[in-house]
């Protein structure tokens, strides 16, 4: 979609037409030292009569650790930012904590809401939608906060979007891609008016990433100020060094560097009363235009979980994996996940054990980690609810030639997502065997649970039909089960042919996971299941799900979910 569209889909994050992603980024790196060193020491360009007001807003996405370095380059200029915080995120391993938000905070920068887990709400259920908008305002509320602005996860939104973000109380709510860089939008305006069109939907350029030079930084300040004025709306998400690597991605990242050198640049252009220009959070900006008419605070309200299935009946929506999901490929209500040192790569694959549909995963270049599909984490829609302290039967039916076990996670009040436990080990099977587990009790607070079968070695697993009942009210097993495990919670697998026990070395867990491999990386081989043929395969996503022996048990995870274009 391109950069221009509107109504009623907004444009997704993306790369602008023109050189491949990685080419452009590619060749931007080997030019960014250069263009860096000459906008420092070239001559501004010619200036026009600057006739109209600009205010620069600062803005920073999800809340990522590193943005911290922004606030304090921003803090030692008498700056201040808006920061739009993903909840289920604050906390977890790479982003901000509550503590860091609070000082940020009670610096003079604004606390705004992007979701819980970062939804695209054009993308799930309406009552997901709203859950996403409303509930991460009442955290944040909850959190001591007053959030008045909002910024759309992926920058899309329409017209029903928009709608709920004003009806959760958000006073404005951000876009990206729509005013004018030399990147995209080439005839668009080269700044959001004040007061905006749409509120609802504040005109932005691209995301500021590594292609950026302090050139284009300024350009967009002097861009507007230079013909009318207007506001500037600076999107940041990662502040970090070296851009282009695994820890640093290219294409959301800006250089701590490069940031002081513009926020420097700006503190002066600023201070210049001629240049007309301010910088403010977007909450000022809003009180600023708006003055007497400004809005009292709209109290914060959630949605309330699903309620709990009931005794007897399958918790999971699309069980048998029959229905895919037109926008990530996968089957609707799952996703992937995953950890560690490999490569994964998915397929959906025919026939399934019931129905025509199957999941089929390939793991290579395995070293460490796992990969596995689940019910979607999120909200409202697809993670079955459930009930503290009570117990519950997972199941779900395989082929696989290597060695695999359930890995599990529960949703807290807030919504934010945590690693519970693994199972033991589950045998590789030629046919089709069900793998079943009875969990712990469900821990104090929790409000929600998702699993997966992780394959934990190279080799191929197919699966389907998964199943989460209330412990002892599901279907009995079709045969006496064999225990793979002295565990306290059990773990069987099932074989309308043979059952298997674990092969050797596959012994029970500790309860964070496993702590050695049987048969070393590669894990145990054995001819492979039931012809399965390849209808389409997915990307190779595999969205960042640590478990096992990589976490202790109530360790808080951040979960992002997979684009409409199937990329974690």
């Amino acid at each position: 979609m391109s950069t221009t569209d509107h109504h009623p889909t907004r444009p997704a994050r993306g790369r602008p037409p023109g050189l491949p992603g990685l080419l452009a980024l590619a060749v931007a790196a080997l030019l960014v030292a250069a263009l860096v060193s000459s906008a420092l020491v070239a001559a501004p360009p010619a200036q026009a009569a600057i006739t109209g007001p600009t205010v620069v807003s600062l803005t920073f996405d999800d809340g990522d650790a590193d943005q911290a370095t922004a606030q304090q380059a921003m803090a030692s200029k008498g700056m201040a930012g808006t920061f739009y915080v993903t909840t289920g995120f604050t906390g977890a391993s790479g982003y901000l904590t509550r503590q860091q938000l609070s000082s940020f905070a009670a610096a003079g920068n604004e606390i705004g809401g992007h979701t819980v887990t970062h939804a695209d709400l054009t993308q799930v259920a309406s009552t997901e939608a709203q859950a996403q908008i409303c509930n991460g305002r009442k955290v944040l509320q909850d959190w001591g906060f007053k959030p008045t602005s909002f910024a759309y996860p992926f920058s899309t939104a329409n017209a029903a979007v928009e709608a709920q973000a004003a009806g959760c109380g958000y006073t404005t709510s951000r876009g990206l891609g729509d005013t004018r860089t030399r990147f995209s939008c080439g005839s668009c305006v080269r700044a959001e008016t004040l007061p905006p069109a749409d509120p609802q939907y504040l005109r932005a350029p691209d995301q500021v990433d590594s292609r950026w030079t302090l050139a284009d930084l300024q350009g967009t300040v002097t861009g507007a100020a230079n013909n009318g004025g207007g506001w500037v709306i600076l999107t940041f998400h990662r502040v970090c060094a070296p851009t282009g690597t695994a820890s640093c991605p290219a294409d959301r990242s800006i250089t701590p560097t490069l940031f002081s050198q513009f926020t420097t640049w700006l503190d002066t252009y600023r201070k210049t009363t001629t240049n007309k220009t301010s910088v403010k959070t977007v909450d000022q900006v809003v009180r600023q235009y708006k003055g007497a008419s400004y809005p009292a605070y709209s109290p914060a309200s959630s949605v309330p979980p699903k309620p709990v299935a009931a005794a007897g009946a399958n918790a999971l929506l699309n069980d048998s994996l029959e229905t895919t999901d037109a926008a990530t490929t996968f089957p609707q209500c799952f996703q992937p996940g995953g950890w560690g040192t490999n490569t994964a790569a998915w397929s959906s694959a025919t026939p399934g054990r019931t129905g025509s549909k199957a999941e089929q995963l390939a793991l290579s270049g395995y070293s460490s980690g796992d990969a596995k599909l689940l019910p979607t984490l999120d909200l409202q829609t697809c993670a079955p609810s459930v009930a503290p302290g009570a117990t519950y039967d997972i199941s779900t039916w395989y082929t696989s030639t290597a060695v695999s076990q359930f890995a599990l996670y529960y949703r807290d009040g807030s919504g934010a997502w945590f690693y519970w436990t693994s199972s033991p080990w589950f045998a590789a099977s030629s046919t089709w065997a069900q793998a079943r587990f009875t969990t712990p009790p469900v821990p104090a607070g929790a409000t929600a649970t998702t699993f997966g079968l992780a394959l934990i070695a190279n080799g191929t697993l197919v699966t389907d039909d998964y199943a989460l009942y209330q412990a002892g009210t599901g279907p009995a097993a079709s045969a006496p089960p064999t225990t793979s495990s002295s565990s306290s919670s059990s773990s069987t697998t099932e074989s309308p042919s043979a059952r298997q026990a674990p092969s050797s070395g596959a012994s029970a867990p500790a309860a964070g996971g496993p702590s050695a491999r049987p048969g070393g990386p590669g894990g145990p081989q054995q001819p492979p299941g039931p012809p399965v043929l390849t209808k389409r395969e997915h990307s190779k996503a595999k969205p960042y799900l640590p478990g096992g022996e990589a976490l202790r048990p109530g360790t808080q995870v951040a979960v992002p979910p997979l684009r409409a274009d199937g990329k974690g």
